[in-house]
């Protein structure tokens, strides 16, 4: 099973391979650049030879990137919308550069719109973005945890986006496990998440299914609030993850923690309890 964490890029890309490695991640997840912010550096020729050099090394794989949080591809504003799928294209881009396998996209808000019409924003934004740039890198679309205005906190609702693009080659899902459990996906038992991979299945199929954002919740089941929390020690629990980790649905997809890092020790706290609930 390859567990990793989302891991900072400050100091370049082959610090953030190396943090990694020394975690016990055998797959991670960064930033191409800074999440908050517009402005987008050059990527460094040296920096990214080291840091595919090291990832091989290590045998980390697979790398996913995760997209810029200003990206908003359900926007109703006509500049923040194109200058959000301008900025998809460059991530794409980005991507593909640092020889990642995979970029996470969340789907979108715009509040105060019906689903259906989101549904079609966020798609028409893809579509014109894989038009500008055909990816080789593949897009993986993130469950939302149904905060007001969010896109895409049911399957049916990430099936939709999907079912409207012109092109799914380079289309999979990314399975956030606090996102679902504040949406309403209740996994605390193994009943529970027999059903969530019964309704991936039947909706985006499990073979769409190419990464996990493995991370407990810290509000209550169906509260419609995203909060990480540490495994374990929120409200899905130690039993909801540990039928997660050994489910012949998901145990061999690859998991990202994101979850809190406050201290030092918290990372390495999280891959030891995850690793204790692997039978």
């Amino acid at each position: 099973m390859r567990l990793g964490f989302h891991v900072s890029i400050s100091g370049g890309f082959s610090l953030a391979v190396q943090r990694a490695h020394e975690l016990g991640c055998t797959t991670m997840q960064m930033f191409s650049r800074n999440p908050r912010g517009w402005t987008v550096k050059p990527l460094a020729t040296e920096d990214i030879a080291e840091f595919k050099r090291l990832r091989e090394q290590y045998d980390i794989r697979p790398v996913f990137v995760h997209t810029n949080y200003l990206i908003n591809l359900a926007s109703t504003k006509p500049d923040l919308y194109e200058r959000s799928i301008e900025q998809f294209v460059i991530d794409i881009e980005r991507t593909e550069h640092l020889g990642a396998e995979y970029l996470v996209t969340h789907l979108g808000s715009a509040s105060g719109q019906e689903p259906g019409w989101m549904i079609d924003r966020v798609a028409d934004a893809l579509n014109m973005a894989m038009k500008l740039h055909k990816p080789q890198a593949t897009i993986l679309l993130e469950n939302t945890a149904g905060e007001k205005g969010d896109v895409g906190y049911t399957f049916e609702q990430v099936n939709e986006v999907i079912s409207r693009l012109s092109n799914t080659d380079k289309i999979g899902i990314c399975y956030d496990t606090c996102h679902g459990f504040a949406a309403g996906y209740d996994i605390r038992t193994k009943q529970g998440v027999d059903a969530v991979a019964q309704k991936i299945d039947s909706t985006v199929g499990l073979g769409r299914l190419k990464g996990m954002h493995l991370n407990d919740c810290l509000r209550e089941f169906d509260s419609r609030v995203d909060r990480h929390w540490h495994i374990g020690e929120g409200k899905i629990g130690d039993e909801g993850f540990k039928a997660i980790l050994n489910h012949a649905a998901f145990k061999d997809v690859p998991k990202i923690m994101e979850t809190p890092k406050e201290t030092d020790e918290d990372d390495p706290r999280n891959m030891k309890k995850v690793r204790s609930l692997v039978k």
